[in-house]
């Protein structure tokens, strides 16, 4: 169930619409139906294979907090003039 949760929702709802078609397609009342949900069903997995092994960002280089990035350089904060009183003036 761990691994369901950890799915993206459009991975989950091919794998609802993937167990609705085998389903209706074991229940199925004649074979030209049950071969129209299979033919659902090959593209609902075909789908979902593409789907899982090609993840959103796996172009890019992934960072994580344990690799270290290149070293940013700090600014100096400006040194201020101290307050002077203008009341005495």
């Amino acid at each position: 169930m761990d691994f369901f949760n950890s799915l993206t929702l459009d991975l989950k709802l091919l794998v609802a619409g993937i167990v609705g078609c085998a389903l209706l397609a074991l229940f199925a009342g004649n074979q030209k139906t049950e071969k129209r949900y299979m033919i659902v069903f090959a593209v609902l997995a075909a789908a979902g294979i593409y789907r899982f092994t090609h993840l959103p960002g796996d172009g890019q280089p992934q960072r994580s907090a344990a690799t270290p990035s290149a070293p940013q350089a700090v600014p100096v904060a400006p040194q201020h003039k101290p307050l002077v009183s203008t009341f005495a003036k």
